[in-house]
């Protein structure tokens, strides 16, 4: 069962006086920094994210002299619970994170160790460089991490482990003896070993440690290359120039924090392909193996028919899965890199030809480096958290996932395991690296089951016995931590463990660093973030949770893997990319839900004002629906909680007004729109404003309609072609009470494409409501939209929309607040944005038409919510010149609704936008179109800039094809 948090704080006013950092030490933050991606959960006694070294220092200090412990953290996305404990967190990963020196002749870098891995490579790239360890976290995973972990990856076969690549490590032992750790010759190591110092002792007792054991290291040392359990003693038996940091490598932060690291490099490969390997049978998968390493693959991954189907359901995944053909039973993802491209292609084929004539695989679709290529690499490194994500109470655990088995004998362990996992019945899901015998076998268990429990720990033995067996590494890659230091002991044998606790004493003989890990470790069914005891709060949500199950269903999809934390690419989470805390990402936000449901935080619960103030940054963007592998909807589950949140404690006049905007709206266009404009532009109604409802007066509410859309649409309505062929616009709260503008052009738009237009002005889409959790009023005021909108739908019509955020409400949120399941589907299926729509019939022949800028180029930002749910691709697509539209690859903009508006947001709404937006913006050329779908986005580019976005329906005309 869980730890809970100390009931006795150890008192830090001394730890908070003497930080530049960050200290943490409330119960949210330390719940939320109790778990990262494994089965496991342990409350921290306080949390500290360093400036510098100074600070790291300061804390060490603090924890001898309260006599805790230190555990050391980067991403924490640590899958075998090594970054959980009852410790003071040190997280280097918001400030820590420099690159501080590259050689580019010797080919080196030294970094801190919060560096983003995907950070760091990208600026190597333009010097033909790359750090080429490569985890499928690498666009999370600290390097320290990595260091920690001694991470390898997809490449391991061609790059090795993470410990082939470190050359220096910079460390700090917890009694604050700082060393420099690097490669020396032996008359050098003796000279230091012959010190009378902290570092002497070290060397010297080191070098005891293994004379005595070298020839049980030589004998009990797995064979296979991926091997990371343990302490890396075998890295010291066959040279004579020693390295200690290759001892820090893998250690999991139980001997020293690390500093700096000094890292090999290698040049990025010239040319590249993948060959996608399609397979009737599990087995004959795993099997093919051995007949394609001989053609020198880079990478060999397999994904289980699991994975695939999880990766065709996927918002963001399925795009990339065109490459997968009828229905495997498994992929293999086969790899080449080269110097030329003949070679990564002749190399492929001939492999194809052979496994052809062995009747091995029914389809193998090859490409060279491009779009298509990306696409498999997409799909295989999303594989995890899709796997992780299965929806339902049961899960596929990582325990018995990180076995490393000699390839000749991988297809019978498979065999065997899979026999192992249906005695205790129990399905599993894989995926991985079957070119180096590390294949992620996932037993799906529910840890609140006492029954799974059981499963768990007879599972783990069964497959541990045949690990042994076989010869192979019981922790291939993701470490020993909670899950597997407890193996240890039988794994190696009773002296070469003892070997391993003498070096634990040696540099940390008061068991200060995260102890608990590799030895002297509790039993793998300890400190479990679920267990038989664990229960949720009985919630009665607003929504049914249907894809999900449930609210606490919805809440469980996460499982830590921490896609929320990448710093490159797409929206994914704009709060926490500006301001890199842990709290302000999805998973930070699922874990603060998940104990607040569970009673393990304050009496409030759900409805605690320190939960809001946790959500208070997620902007709704709907990234994480998308991008997030386990499709965690945090905007949904956001507005139940404030709905609860109300319930209990009231809304604010700030939230009221926020609600009733489309109201407001449709009052105050018209006749009224000038005296109103002119009044709330006035610098004595925004303070006034500021100081009553706590809107930002730097801001100007936008503006109302002189004439709406619909008193146009009724004057004009008329004068339309009549083909036959008819759809319905929807008369969103934007476009018809502010921007008619945008109405207007829809209109001109679709009659040119043959199209009568007809009006469904049937009311607001109840998105500010949705978005703001009030629920209940936005259930019973959509329901006469959505029965208006029926109208049209059972009429044949599609109903089109200019406002992605209104579309969402509609087709994606609605649908999962009506009761009725076949009203929601028809919304899901008739309700879609115009340029999807516009996009499918020249798709389906139904137009003859094809579209062009009415500038030099278009300029597109994507709203949220259109990115997340329906892609940009058909805004591009329907031109008959897509290259003339590029797309800014630009995250959020920081506006995301009334969030951007509100005083204690601006600055935060700013940032976001500045992280690229804004700055692209100012770069774009004057003659070029910029295009912005989103009423928010148009006003915060405006506000922000001083530039003129417009919807994507004002900047295309159509020309005959």
């Amino acid at each position: 069962m869980r730890t809970n948090p100390p009931t006795a704080k150890e008192t830090v006013s001394d730890l908070l006086a003497g930080i530049k950092g960050e200290v943490l030490t409330d119960s949210y933050s330390l719940g939320i920094y109790a778990t990262d991606a494994s089965i496991y959960q342990i409350f921290p006694i306080a949390v500290v994210l360093p400036k510098n070294e100074d600070d790291v220092k300061k804390a060490l200090e603090w924890a001898n002299k309260n006599q805790v412990t230190i555990l050391p953290r980067g991403g924490g996305t640590s899958l075998a619970g090594q970054t959980v404990g009852k410790s003071i967190v040190l997280d280097f990963s918001k400030y820590m994170d420099q690159t501080l020196e590259v050689n580019t002749k010797e080919r080196w870098v030294r970094v801190q160790p919060g560096k983003v891995r995907d950070v760091l490579n990208e600026e190597l790239a333009p010097l033909g460089l790359h750090f080429a360890v490569d985890p499928a976290t690498s666009s999370r995973a600290n390097v320290g991490g990595m260091v920690g972990n001694n991470s390898s990856g997809t490449k391991s076969i061609l790059y090795g482990k993470t410990v082939d690549h470190v050359l220096e490590a910079t460390v700090l032992l917890a009694d604050g003896t700082r060393l420099h750790l690097k490669k020396t010759d032996p008359d050098t190591y003796q000279e230091i070993a012959d010190q009378d110092s902290r570092e002497g002792e070290i060397y010297r007792n080191f070098k005891k440690i293994i004379s005595k054991n070298r020839e049980r290291i030589e004998q009990k040392f797995p064979k296979v290359m991926r091997r990371v359990g343990g302490y890396n003693l075998d890295e010291f038996i066959h040279t004579s120039n020693w390295n200690l940091a290759k001892l820090i490598t893998g250690s999991e932060g139980t001997l020293a924090t690390t500093l700096e690291l000094k890292l090999n490099l290698e040049p990025l490969p010239q040319f590249k392909s993948v060959c996608v390997l399609h397979f009737k049978q599990l087995l004959d998968a795993v099997g093919a193996v051995t007949s394609i390493l001989p053609y020198q693959p880079s990478a060999v991954e397999i994904l289980d028919k699991i994975v695939v189907d999880l990766s065709r359901e996927n918002l963001t995944t399925k795009r990339h899965c065109h490459f997968i053909q009828g229905d495997p039973a498994a992929i293999l993802i086969v790899e080449f890199y080269g110097e030329t491209l003949a070679d990564v292609m002749d190399r492929p084929t001939q492999m194809i030809k052979e496994l052809q004539e062995k009747g091995l695989g029914y389809a193998f679709p090859l490409f060279p480096q491009g779009p298509e290529y990306e696409d498999v690499w997409v799909v295989r490194k999303k594989g995890l958290g899709l796997m992780l994500g299965i929806k339902g109470k049961k899960k596929p655990l990582p325990f018995i996932e990180d076995a490393g088995i000699p390839t000749q004998h991988l297809r019978e362990y498979i065999d065997r395991t899979l026999q192992i996992c249906k005695k205790h019945q129990t399905e599993v899901a894989m995926y991985a690296h079957v070119s180096v015998g590390v294949i992620h076998v996932r037993p799906i268990l529910d840890l609140r089951q006492q029954t799974d429990i059981e499963r768990l720990e007879a599972i783990a033995e069964d497959t541990f016995n045949l690990v042994m067996e076989y010869g192979g590494s019981w922790s291939g890659e993701h470490g020993d931590g909670l899950v597997r230091s407890p193996f240890n002991e039988r794994f190696f044998g009773k002296e070469l463990y003892q070997a391993m606790i003498q070096v634990k004493r040696l540099f940390d003989p008061e068991n200060r660093m995260n102890p608990g890990k590799i030895v002297e470790a509790e039993s793998m069914s300890k400190n479990l973030r679920y267990g038989s005891h664990y229960k949720d709060q009985d919630l009665d949500s607003v929504f049914h949770y249907r894809s999900e199950q449930s609210f606490q269903e919805s809440v469980h999809m996460c499982t830590g893997v921490g896609e929320c934390r990448k710093l490159l690419g797409g929206t994914m989470c704009p709060s926490f990319k500006a301001t890199r805390d842990e709290e302000h990402t999805t998973r930070g936000r699922a874990n603060a839900l998940r104990m607040a449901m569970s009673g393990q935080l304050d009496e409030k619960g759900i409805s605690s004002e320190r939960l809001q103030e946790t959500l208070s940054l997620c902007l709704s963007c709907k990234a994480c629906k998308s991008e997030c592998p386990s499709n965690v909807d945090m905007a949904k589950m956001k507005s139940d909680v404030m709905q609860w949140y109300y319930d209990a404690n009231g809304a604010s006049l700030r939230d009221k007004m926020i609600r009733d905007a489309a109201k407001m709206a449709k009052r105050f266009s018209g006749i009224l729109a000038k005296p109103i404009n002119s009044i709330q532009s006035s610098p004595l109604f925004r303070k006034s404003l500021e100081k009553i409802a706590g809107f930002d007066s730097r801001r100007t509410l936008p503006a109302y309609a002189t004439q709406t859309f619909y008193q146009w649409f009724n004057k004009n309505g008329e004068n339309q072609p009549k083909t036959g062929k008819k759809v319905a616009l929807f008369a969103d709260t934007y476009l018809n009470y502010h921007e008619p503008s945008i109405g207007k052009a829809a209109v001109k738009l679709l009659n040119e494409c043959g199209y009568e237009v007809v009006l469904a002005n049937v009311g607001c889409c109840q998105r500010p409501k949705i978005s703001h959790g009030f629920l209940r009023e936005a259930k019973k005021e959509g329901g006469a939209t959505v029965e208006k909108l029926l109208s049209f739908i059972d009429e044949g019509l599609p109903v089109l929309v200019c406002e992605p955020s209104c579309a969402s409400a509609l087709n994606d949120d609605f649908p999962d607040l009506l009761d009725e399941k076949e009203v929601a589907a028809k919304l899901k299926e008739n309700v879609m944005m115009i340029d999807v729509f516009l996009a499918r019939e020249m798709e389906k022949g139904n137009l003859s038409v094809k579209l062009r800028s009415k500038g030099a180029d278009l300029r597109i930002h994507g709203h949220c919510h259109q990115k997340a749910l329906y892609g940009t691709q058909a805004m591009k697509s329907s031109l008959k010149e897509p290259s003339s539209c590029t797309e800014i690859p630009s995250g959020c903009c920081g506006m995301a609704g009334s969030f951007g508006y509100e005083k204690e947001h601006y600055s935060l709404s700013e940032k976001i936008g500045e992280e690229v937006l804004f700055p692209e913006i100012r770069k774009t050329p004057k003659e070029s179109e910029l295009v912005a779908c989103g009423f928010s986005c148009r006003h915060q580019i405006a506000h922000f800039t001083g530039k003129t976005a417009k919807h994507w329906v004002e900047c295309v005309e159509v020309i005959p094809v």
